[in-house]
């Protein structure tokens, strides 16, 4: 549900992993914009060395040609134990398939985002997986 007055109201860390520079740019500035501590990476071989417990959400684009970063989602959820210790993973996709989405969610993905990213939907994305730690109606 959108919520115009959502704001986060503490610093909320976050890890954005896009090879796409001008797209790490932009996402990162929604992000901060919104009152996110805000750390990228350019390759899930990277996420996946530096996601940890201190992040709440990881953002990563799942459609990079040649890399299968659904299965860098399934090496996250091996590195934490429980659940509510490692980081909502929400993938970015331009992928309005239906098999996306359901892949998406068969890897363990707490959501997904289509791109382009808009301010209104990040805002409504984070407040969505805040309250109830999962979004599939982002697409």
């Amino acid at each position: 549900m959108y919520n115009p007055n959502f704001s986060i109201q503490y610093s909320l860390k976050a890890r954005f992993m896009d090879e796409n520079g001008v797209s790490r740019m932009v996402t990162k500035g929604l992000l901060v914009h919104l009152g996110c501590e805000v750390t990228t990476v350019s390759s899930s071989e990277e996420c996946l060395r530096v996601v940890s417990h201190k992040h709440r959400v990881v953002f990563m684009d799942v459609c990079t040609p040649g890399v299968e970063n659904y299965q860098i989602a399934l090496r996250i959820h091996e590195k934490f134990t429980k659940r509510h210790q490692r980081p909502l993973l929400v993938a970015l996709t331009g992928n309005t398939d239906k098999s996306t989405k359901e892949k998406c969610m068969s890897f363990g993905l707490d959501g997904v985002l289509l791109k382009p990213v808009s301010l209104d939907n990040m805002r409504n994305v984070l407040s969505d997986l805040l309250e109830h730690r999962v979004l599939y109606e982002a697409m």
